[in-house]
């Protein structure tokens, strides 16, 4: 597996023109940690993070200040055909939480540790674990019991009546990567 199968994509980046305001607005409405920054022709020329922008606008040099001055201009990125295993290194070894992904000098995506961890975590693992939330979002923290095997969910549970076993059912199928659900209600703990 390499850095291709594991990125998000397309990358959302930002010119160095920008203003520091649009960065921001960028990085508040997609809870990103940074930008990569890219010039012209989609190349990587900086990473501006929310820090950096929070730090710029505090110090208010200018009317508008501009990414490019805001920005890190010395970046790690890796290149798309990266093993999966070098990105954790260099995500873990900077403690960066995602990292550019660059494909002929241009960037094609970003890879985080989340990006990462859904990776190497086995699908229907991933898909139960997502289920448990939603369940426990919606119906309360319990002791939720949900396996799935080949997209077949079961969810085990205690639940207060008929309803309750219908909204777990059709939060459970909402759930992508669920393709059929099975509700087995349980007795509670004495």
């Amino acid at each position: 597996m390499r850095a291709f199968d594991v990125m998000s994509s397309p990358a959302v980046t930002v010119s160095p023109q920008a203003t520091v305001e649009e960065a921001a607005a960028l990085v508040a409405e997609h809870g990103f940690a940074a930008l990569p920054v890219v010039g012209g022709n989609g190349e990587l020329v900086g990473l501006v993070s929310g820090e950096d922008l929070l730090r710029e606008q505090l110090r208010a040099r200018s009317s508008a200040p501009r990414v490019a001055d805001a920005m890190t201009p010395r970046v790690v990125a890796v290149d798309a055909d990266m093993p999966v295993g070098e990105v954790a290194r260099q995500l873990l070894g900077h403690h960066y939480r995602s990292l550019p992904v660059v494909w002929g000098g241009a960037v094609i995506g970003v890879v985080s540790r989340e990006d990462l961890m859904r990776a190497l975590m086995p699908q229907d693992e991933a898909t139960a674990a997502r289920v448990s939330k939603l369940l426990c979002d919606n119906l309360g923290a319990r002791s939720w019991d949900v396996v799935v095997l080949g997209g077949a969910a079961t969810v085990l549970g205690t639940f207060h009546d008929r309803g309750e076993e219908l909204t777990a059912t059709a939060l459970a199928g909402s759930v992508p990567g669920v393709c059929s659900v099975v509700v087995q209600p349980c007795a509670p703990p004495a």
